[in-house]
């Protein structure tokens, strides 16, 4: 692999704004955005002996440029100028476009930590000089990245070199054949084929050869059982994370305690205060996981798989048994954030969902290993899938557009603690021993695609269909659906 400078570390202290600015990054369904959400708050750190931008020297500034080109490990190309387009659904100012934090001030853009902004300045300036190239982040909104791709991209004529892409709209693409493989167009050393330090290769349905996302050693985008601690205290029962120490945390003993916590508070006949309550995407994912459960990770569907199967059951128990989960509002934030309003007791969530919530409300939200299944064994974690980049078919000379973008990407130089500042994730949990579970238990993260390829619905006409309307049983909305999702992952085949 190529030679590697390490900076200093960082002494990470995140600014309360470093969260509004990763979720203002992120558009579309928000059920994948969490861990990109990570990713994105990267430059809101701060360094011990930082030297803002104004205090710099030029020579200081033109030093760095230098050393971020001599540090670059590819062989440069003349590339004529020619400018690198990288498209997303959000507004980036680290481009061609922008020669200092003066300018990305003046056109409206803010960052969290100057140094880490100045570092991804100079890494582009690095690139400029020595491929001879311009960079441009290009916001073409969430409908109109969609649109590029499915005009552009499979006229052959793309208008990016680079697209972002959230799985919904990234698969079909790769399915389709209008993707360039990875193993095609990155050098033998590259990262993304060596040590994954600045890129990962994202598995889709078992093929891994096409789509790329930012490293992290964050578990951002993992899903949390998460719950309140007041209300469990003052009904007397033990911590779910003792409980799961000792092997006790079932999904039996779940469907006590969320029996336990539906209440009448206020005393007017009808029940204000529920058990469990969450997104509905949330709840599948949750609970299909903690069965050991996937419904589209291969090219055979999963939902007539018995684990799944049992997940459903469990489901409908809570809402229409039990009557335990609160009632759905089919309104998304609604149900999201039931639990910070001390709604429900119980929820899943992403580590976002719990930074963003943490101020409104007055009361300790832990998290716990989510109950295990009878088919479960504790060792899946649900997961929401990162965006990931591609280089459509049709970008001429896709090896050196690679390389320039490792190169830009790489502007922390192999020193990650400058990208994965662990205080924007720690700062969503209430002490030391909670990250640390977090950790454990986002290192079990899966990569259950359904949610990205289910565009015909199969699964939310079994979570609507039987949960929310009764229409049929489990087992009817099942075999009615999934041959749904098996004619998509057909579709999708990836070669």
């Amino acid at each position: 692999m190529r030679r590697k400078t390490v900076g200093n570390k960082v002494v990470s202290v995140l600014l309360a704004g470093a969260l509004a600015a990763s979720l203002a990054a992120c558009g579309g369904n928000t059920a994948n955005t969490g861990a990109d959400a990570g990713n994105n708050a990267a430059d809101a750190g701060t360094k011990e002996d930082t030297k803002s931008a104004e205090t710099e020297t030029a020579a200081d500034t033109e030093e760095s440029s230098d050393a971020a080109v001599a540090d670059s490990g590819y062989e440069a190309k003349d590339l004529g100028g020619r400018t690198i387009k990288i498209g997303l659904w959000w507004d980036e100012y680290w481009d061609s476009n922008y020669q200092s934090l003066d300018d990305i001030e003046a056109a409206g853009g803010s960052w969290t930590n100057e140094e880490t902004m100045q570092m991804k300045l100079d890494a582009v300036r690095a690139v400029e000089e020595k491929w001879n190239c311009k960079i441009e982040w290009v916001n073409l909104g969430w409908d109109g990245i969609i649109d590029s791709i499915n005009t552009s991209v499979t006229a052959g004529t793309p208008d990016c070199d680079i697209y972002l892409t959230d799985l919904q709209f990234g698969i079909s693409p790769v399915a389709n054949g209008y993707v360039q493989k990875i193993s095609d167009y990155a050098p033998a050393d590259s990262d993304i084929l060596t040590d994954g330090t600045v890129f990962t290769k994202q598995n889709l349905l078992g093929n891994d050869d096409y789509l790329f996302h930012e490293s992290t050693t964050i578990p951002s985008g993992a899903m949390y059982m998460t719950y309140n601690a007041a209300m469990i205290d003052s009904l007397g029962l033990e911590a779910p994370e003792s409980l799961a120490e000792k092997g006790e945390w079932t999904w039996d003993k779940f469907a006590e305690y969320a029996k336990a916590c539906t209440q009448d508070t206020d005393g007017d006949g009808n029940m204000d205060v529920y058990g469990y309550g969450s997104a509905w995407t949330l709840t599948v994912q949750g609970f299909c996981a903690s069965n050991n459960a996937t419904i589209a990770d291969s090219s055979t569907e999963g939902l007539s798989d018995p684990k799944t199967v049992e997940a459903f059951n469990f489901i409908d128990q809570l809402y229409n048994v039990d009557k335990s989960a609160r009632p759905y509002q089919d309104d998304w934030n609604n149900d999201l954030l039931a639990f910070s309003s001390g709604k429900v007791a119980f929820a899943f969530a992403q580590p976002w969902i719990l930074i963003q919530e943490i101020d409104n409300h007055d009361f300790d939200m832990r998290i716990c290993p989510a109950p295990v299944g009878p088919s479960g064994d504790g060792s899946m974690t649900p997961a929401m899938i990162t965006n990931n980049y591609m280089i459509p078919v049709g970008v001429e000379d896709a090896t050196s557009v690679y390389c320039v973008f490792e190169e830009m990407m790489n502007w922390y130089h192999d020193d990650i603690s400058y990208r994965d500042d662990p205080e924007w994730f720690e700062s969503g949990f209430v002490d030391e021993d909670q990250v640390t579970l977090a950790n454990k238990l986002g290192a079990l993260a899966n990569n259950d695609l359904w949610n990205s390829i289910d565009s015909e619905g199969a699964v939310s006409k079994i979570f609507y269909g039987d949960v929310v309307n009764g229409d049929s049983t489990v087992s009817q909305a099942i075999e009615s659906n999934k041959q749904i999702l098996q004619d998509e992952i057909d579709t999708l085949k990836i070669q």
